[in-house]
């Protein structure tokens, strides 16, 4: 499945738009939609039996998302599970919950009110991703019933790297890749910074 990797202008600061360069590719053929499904599938059970055969206890795996909220110091000790296409709700409870929060509120709920209130006070009053304005504009930009699949990784603490993958409703989409930076205020989660990374 082809994908463009682009730059997020909110990110970016240089407009309010987040779709940037719209899909012009053709349909993917259903041929290779499988092939790709079938290669996942594979990858998936291979990574599974290297689990089963590893040894170790029997106890169920923290999800990363655990980890994340529990540890003071990001440790590389669990492999990440890929991007998450459920497009979570998401939560005010950790870093990479508010993330999931400020994705669905854009794409989900069609929002810039739901999403500003998950941003930081202590952003800066310029910055694109704190203007309700500049979210709402590039909501707008975004087809209904687009899809979107996150892959948070930990940086250190309070910084992530996400990779969100857009699909379309006509096919293909665009990638993004953003280092966002979380903050605790009031002991709630929230947005303190989106760059480009």
């Amino acid at each position: 499945m082809m994908r463009r990797s682009t730059t997020s202008p909110i990110a970016s600061a240089t407009g309010p738009a987040r779709s940037g360069v719209p899909s012009s590719s053709p349909r993917v053929p259903r041929s290779r939609r499988r092939a790709v499904a079938a290669v996942g599938a594979v990858v998936c059970v291979a990574v599974a039996a290297a689990a089963l055969f590893s040894g170790g206890d029997s106890e169920p795996d923290t999800t990363a998302t655990d980890t994340i909220a529990t540890s003071s110091s990001v440790a590389p000790t669990t492999v990440a599970a890929g991007p998450d296409c459920s497009m979570p709700a998401g939560d005010q409870d950790s870093g990479p919950g508010v993330i999931a929060a400020f994705e669905h509120a854009y794409y989900v709920q069609r929002s810039g009110a739901a999403a500003h209130a998950l941003v930081s006070p202590n952003a800066p009053a310029s910055a694109p991703f704190n203007v309700e304005a500049n979210l709402d504009a590039g909501i707008a930009t975004v087809p209904a019933g687009t899809t979107y699949c996150l892959d948070i990784d930990p940086l250190r603490t309070g910084s992530y790297t996400l990779t969100l993958t857009e699909s379309g409703p006509n096919g293909p989409g665009t990638q993004y890749r953003q280092r966002i930076t979380t903050d605790q205020v009031d002991g709630r989660y929230v947005i303190a910074a989106i760059e480009q990374a």
